[in-house]
């Protein structure tokens, strides 16, 4: 009976610990100087015009250049499929516009190769975007204008995506990202709203 009863206990605490686990997901680093937890830039289908850069860098040394020309863009891949309702509610990251500063710089979630939502990045600064300065941007998940075109679940993505809008342009400018991290959920820190 003792031995029964200890099983017991020992399966509630573990099943309240996944529980808690669930509904705390922690902050996971998408790129800070490499690719990280999994995130890969090189498997990412929406990847071109993006490079490795170690002259125009936010912290450490190394962040991601993307050069202005023909919707390229900076993307990571995740390791499985992820909610953007229950498993993280926000992106922080550090972008550079570079000298040239172009507004048309878009953050997206796709989920495969649909894109589930996106937001202008000069939304989210509130203001046009400084030319050659790094800024801090912290992008709420639940903000994003979903796509008309969504799949089924628009909750659910696979990619982190920074794109320029800019046609043609091509040369040796380019926009810059770094530090790039997912923020979880914490029902501790939103009232057990999750």
């Amino acid at each position: 009976m003792c031995v029964r009863f200890q099983r017991l206990v020992f399966f509630c605490w573990m099943s309240l610990a996944a529980v808690a686990a669930r509904a705390a997901t922690g902050s996971l680093t998408v790129f800070d100087d490499a690719d990280e937890n999994g995130f890969n830039r090189f498997t990412c289908a929406f990847g071109n015009g993006a490079r490795a850069e170690q002259d125009t860098v936010h912290s450490g040394t190394t962040a991601i250049g993307v050069t202005l020309a023909d919707f390229n863009s900076v993307c990571w891949q995740a390791p499985a499929v992820l909610s953007r309702l229950n498993d993280y509610r926000s992106i922080s990251l550090w972008v550079n516009a570079g000298p040239s500063a172009p507004q048309d710089l878009r953050f997206l979630l796709y989920r495969g190769e649909d894109i589930v939502a996106k937001i202008d990045l000069v939304t989210v600064y509130g203001a046009p975007l400084p030319a050659s300065t790094w800024i801090p941007l912290r992008i709420s998940l639940s903000d994003l204008v979903p796509d008309p075109n969504a799949p089924a679940d628009p909750s659910l993505f696979d990619d982190v995506v920074i794109r320029t809008y800019t046609m043609g342009a091509g040369g040796a400018d380019r926009f810059f990202v770094d530090d790039v991290v997912l923020l979880g959920t914490d029902i501790f820190e939103d009232g057990f709203d999750g």
